[in-house]
């Protein structure tokens, strides 16, 4: 379909280049990863230091399934707006079903096998969410003045 791929291209032309804004869907995303890596890191030590190894980990592998599912839906909604074909719902709703069975393998496969704490999976999986928005409101508005 032309239109969405023409429609990219106005949204995107909101904000000047490099700023950060709409403009730049790069920067968001590189901002968002290194606010998700501070959030891991810092959270990991944190857990360590009150609660022990299983919260620990339990939080950091909670962390990586959240930044890793938001990375593979940030590309889906990628590849999404810019395509030219007229197949892209089914495939986005096929990558979202898939995407959620993996995520509940692993969720089964790590409180299976690994001694972590429930709780600390599931703090962590907040991770991305909150990594989002903070990277998002960090960000430059469309004129160029920090938000």
């Amino acid at each position: 379909m032309k239109g969405r791929a023409s429609l990219w291209r106005l949204w995107a032309r909101g904000a000047p280049e490099g700023t950060g804004g709409q403009g730049d869907p790069e920067a968001l995303g590189r901002r968002m990863h290194r606010t998700a890596l501070i959030l891991i890191g810092g959270g990991f030590f944190f857990c360590l230091v009150l609660g022990g190894w299983p919260w620990a980990l339990g939080y950091a592998i909670g962390g990586g399934i959240a930044v890793a599912n938001l990375e593979l839906l940030r590309q889906a909604v990628t590849r999404t707006i810019t395509s030219e074909t007229t197949r892209v719902l089914p495939r986005l709703v096929s990558g979202a079903l898939l995407r959620f069975l993996g995520i509940g393998i692993v969720l089964f496969l790590v409180l299976k096998f690994l001694p972590v704490q429930v709780f600390g999976l599931a703090i962590g999986l907040l991770v991305g969410p909150v990594a989002l928005l903070a990277a998002g409101s960090s960000g430059d508005d469309d004129t160029g003045e920090s938000a």
